[in-house]
């Protein structure tokens, strides 16, 4: 389910010489807008990285290795966004009018933003593998504790990557050239069909249906624990438990909030053929921000990240004035040690 759908479907290019092609430019609103975006989650992110690297014996659970990997995949993701969706559509790209191995590549590769969806997938079914490690943690905490492992998270790690890559690399089969166009690929009726769905149904009801399954089995046990004063006081998570599950929510519930328009968007195109719609602008730029949103939710809702990150601040500007103390020190003792010398000479 392509980003680039309403205007990719049938990518027009500049046929006034048979020699070339030139793709739409983008407008200079839409650029400044993704530019923006795609800054705010490489700094964002890195923020994140940066803290959780240096912090490393304090985030070392399986939860908080998960949430790095899910900040260095939207890092990432704001990196490719800004090549795919700003950099490689604001530059001339010339291809030939035949379908030559190159102007396929350009067409499948390059017109199309495949590595975009890659990431964004990738990063959906990290929340989705969160989402399950905080339901096994909350429900069956000792299964939880016998079974996470360094070796069970990268499997998981390799799991969302992998899911990423093996469903975003059917889109370069979906595209093709066709008398100057970039066009999609015919495909009877019944194929098209099964295409969509199975698009919807990886991209957006899988997750969301984990999402609110896990998360709502979590709220319920921990309603009824707290419910039961035998059980809640032995087995009621503790402050630091209920703030990352708390964290982990706000983040699957902004994945919602991001993915839900455009996928209502573009079902509502599929099954009407009305693809001309002002819409999908501001509504892939809402999919964009979900890569910039978690550094937020960390930074205002995730308090072991808020004061690691707090200590790492002030360590930093008490570095900066003991080193200026210390330049100012050294240079008076210098001035000190020079008049003694010249107190000395005069002495003598």
């Amino acid at each position: 389910m392509s980003l680039d759908y309403p205007k990719g479907i049938s990518t027009d290019f500049d046929n006034s010489t048979q020699d070339d092609w030139t793709p739409n430019l983008l407008s200079p609103q839409l650029a400044a807008v993704y530019t923006l975006i795609a800054c705010l989650a490489v700094l964002g992110n890195g923020m994140v990285i940066t803290v959780m690297l240096l912090r490393r014996r304090v985030f070392s659970s399986f939860t908080n290795r998960l949430i790095l990997h899910q900040s260095v995949i939207d890092c990432v993701a704001g990196v490719v966004f800004f090549l795919w969706r700003v950099v490689l559509q604001v530059i001339e790209k010339p291809m030939s009018f035949e379908s030559n191995i190159y102007a396929q590549l350009m067409c499948r590769f390059i017109n199309f933003d495949l590595f975009v969806w890659c990431m964004n997938v990738t990063s959906t079914y990290n929340l989705v593998i969160i989402s399950l490690e905080r339901f096994m943690a909350t429900c069956h905490p000792v299964k939880h504790r016998n079974t996470c492992s360094s070796v069970k998270l990268k499997y998981a790690i390799g799991t969302a990557w992998a899911i990423g890559c093996i469903y975003s690399s059917h889109f370069a089969f979906l595209f093709e050239i066709n008398e100057g166009y970039c066009q999609l690929t015919e495909l009877e009726t019944g194929l098209r069909v099964f295409q969509f769905s199975a698009e919807f149904t990886i991209e957006y009801l899988v997750p969301i249906t984990i999402l609110v399954c896990t998360y709502g089995r979590i709220i319920f046990t921990l309603t009824k624990k707290s419910a039961n004063p035998m059980i809640g006081a032995r087995n009621t998570t503790n402050k630091a438990k209920k703030n990352v599950l708390v964290t982990t929510i706000l983040i699957g519930l902004m994945f919602v909030l991001c993915w839900t328009p455009i996928e209502l968007l573009f079902l509502y195109s599929q099954l009407t053929g009305d693809w001309n719609t002002s819409l999908y602008d501001p509504f892939t730029s809402l999919v964009a921000c979900n890569m910039l949103v978690n550094p937020v939710i960390y930074c205002f809702k995730y308090e072991k990240f808020r004061s690691e990150l707090r200590k790492l601040v002030l360590k930093r500007c008490r570095r900066n004035r003991v080193e200026d103390g210390n330049t100012i020190s050294m240079s008076a003792a210098s001035s000190r040690m020079n008049a003694n010398r010249m107190h000395v000479g005069e002495s003598s």
